[in-house]
């Protein structure tokens, strides 16, 4: 086994999205760590195009389905080619074509997968093969949740291993509200700011968020909203708020934004409510290692990381009058806020950033590679 390992990291990801930015994150501490890392990716897509600016060689690999017969065959003549130690797969589609492309390869390296999502597995023969093939060297969960979730559906817990996705803390830190910011969503002296950092969809429960928020304004509480992430700025959102007849100008609609850690400078509280697929939930992470309070839905991975009453406050899926009574506790208290936010840096520092996340791989692809040797 070389000291210098070469490790391909497939993904189809076009827009930018959490999975994407955790694959780039992971192969800049792996180049630190001496690796030599290569995108099998849309090469115009977001994350092909970062990837190809942080200085890594970009690969065009861009799937139609699941099993694309054409690109598998494109992608086994990669490995044939650039001989990698490693491949990780870090979405589905991605996962299929590289599992096709070491079957059909001459070269065979270590391969894994990384499940990010609490999706229910499809069952049936040809996801069965996906998720358990000898082929598969290991796998790596995103939160123990995930783990189990994969050992239920039938993999042998000895080929999980649970590697929490890390949080670039160089970037990520605690500080004071950013003044751009503060001028620019019109933020008065004293106001409290509930954000919530996600991709416009159900799943997210942006509509969960909104009712509560109808409660809490009927009880008097003085806040600002605040929604980030792509599709937010949309009618959509829009119309589901003034569906509810809320206040108009008490809301910010930001849509997909590049400098989330200053807009986090700014909130006194982060929220996750998702109602399904979450898994470990990017923007409570970076809003604990900000010391941002956190309230989250217990869904999967959230409760690993948001320990009630210590980082945070969970409250059950799809609850809104739950999330308004945990916002309302968290916004009336300024000294819970500032327990949390302590308890929070350490919390992330000690076990989710991206350093811890780089070396846990690492080491995870030297126990594959010396048991295949």
């Amino acid at each position: 086994m070389a000291d210098k390992l070469t490790v391909l990291h497939v993904t189809e990801s076009f827009g930018w999205s959490g999975g994407a930015a955790q694959a780039l994150l992971l192969a800049r501490e792996l180049r630190a760590a001496g690796c030599l890392n290569l995108f099998a990716c849309p090469a115009d897509g977001d994350l092909g195009t970062e990837a190809a600016a942080a200085g890594f060689e970009v690969l065009h690999f861009r799937p139609r389905r699941d099993y694309d017969l054409k690109t598998a065959f494109a992608l086994a003549r990669l490995l044939d080619e650039r001989k990698p130690d490693v491949m990780q797969a870090h979405h589905p589609k991605a996962h299929a074509m590289a599992l096709m492309a070491k079957l059909l390869a001459k070269h065979k390296p270590v391969f894994l997968f990384t499940r990010r999502v609490s999706h229910p597995i499809v069952k049936g023969f040809f996801p069965k093969l996906k998720y358990t093939s000898r082929l598969i060297d290991g796998v790596i969960a995103v939160a123990e949740s995930v783990r189990r979730q994969l050992i239920a559906y039938g993999l042998a817990p000895e080929r999980v291993r649970t590697i929490y996705s890390g949080t670039d803390t160089a970037r990520f830190f605690p500080r004071p509200a950013d003044a751009g910011i503060v001028k620019e969503l019109g933020i008065t002296p004293g106001q409290p700011v509930v954000m919530l950092v996600g991709n416009f969809s159900a799943h997210k429960g942006q509509h969960v968020l909104l009712d509560a928020v109808g409660l809490l304004y009927a009880r008097g509480l003085d806040f600002l909203l605040v929604f980030a992430g792509r599709g937010t700025d949309g009618a959509g959102l829009r119309a589901l708020y003034s569906a509810r007849k809320l206040p108009p100008g008490r809301a910010r609609f930001l849509g997909l934004r590049s400098d989330v850690d200053l807009l986090l400078s700014a909130a006194s509280v982060s929220v996750n409510a998702a109602v399904k697929g979450e898994a470990l939930s990017g923007s409570i992470r970076e809003s604990l290692a900000m010391g941002v309070p956190a309230v989250a839905s217990n869904i999967s991975g959230n409760s690993e990381i948001v320990k009630d009453g210590v980082t945070g406050l969970l409250f059950p899926r799809g609850d809104a009058a739950a999330l308004a009574a945990r916002l309302e506790t968290v916004l009336r208290d300024p000294g819970l806020r500032e327990k949390f936010s302590r308890n929070s840096v350490d919390t992330v520092r000690a076990g989710f950033t991206a350093a811890i996340m780089g070396a846990r791989t690492l080491e995870y692809y030297r126990e594959l590679l010396a048991k295949k040797a």
